[in-house]
């Protein structure tokens, strides 16, 4: 009987490791996945695995050649993404509850989709080439920082703790910020726009950097 347990001990602990070693992540982009496994493939078999991936607070990716964000939706607690100086046409993330700072500065981006991020307070889009930006169900964003796209309208309405908003050198000509009431800083130079384009309303009384008033 003793001997019974003992092998079917053994057979549990086994079926463990096989099930561990059975989720493995498939990546997109393999410099992606090169440059997480550098940091974060502990049991060192050569991949990531999802309970690796759920331990991985911060990603720093910066200048490796990665072409798209979509991996991302393997990190599942992550905080933290800084993927500067990298080329990725287009990014759509969304569903990352603990994520507060987003960075893709440099990424010749030209669309970029952020949905149901709870927990985003900064995002930096900088010096990339965007036309298209949709952002959605972003609560706490404090700090939005898009200058030097190619942007021609801006949505900031829902985005009621935005503190600092700089779209300088896009193409902006109308700005709404009558419901960022919490708004302190506001740079706006380099777009078709004065102060008296921007609606404030009774609540918003930022410092605004750049208007040609």
């Amino acid at each position: 009987m003793m001997k019974f347990k003992i092998f079917a001990i053994l057979g549990l602990i086994t079926s463990g490791f096989s099930f561990y070693s059975g989720q493995k992540l498939h990546f997109k982009d393999k410099n992606l996945e090169k440059a997480v496994l550098e940091n974060f493939d502990l049991n060192k078999n050569g991949s990531l695995e999802s309970l690796e991936a759920d331990k991985v607070t911060n990603l720093f990716l910066v200048q490796k050649n990665i072409t798209s964000a979509d991996d991302l939706v393997f990190f599942k607690n992550v905080k933290m993404v800084v993927m500067d100086d990298n080329t990725i046409p287009a990014i759509s993330i969304s569903g990352m509850d603990h994520l507060e700072l987003f960075s893709c500065t440099g990424c010749r981006i030209s669309s970029f989709k952020a949905t149901n991020l709870k927990k985003l307070s900064t995002l930096y889009l900088d010096n990339n080439l965007l036309e298209n930006i949709s952002l959605k169900e972003i609560p706490a964003i404090e700090q939005l920082t898009l200058s030097l796209n190619q942007l021609k309208t801006i949505d900031v309405t829902s985005f009621r703790n935005l503190k600092k908003l700089n779209i300088e050198q896009n193409r902006i000509q109308k700005l709404d910020i009558s419901e960022n009431t919490a708004l302190q800083t506001l740079n706006i130079g380099g777009n078709k726009m004065k102060e008296s384009d921007i609606q404030k309303g009774s609540g918003a009384h930022p410092t605004i950097f750049g208007n040609e008033d």
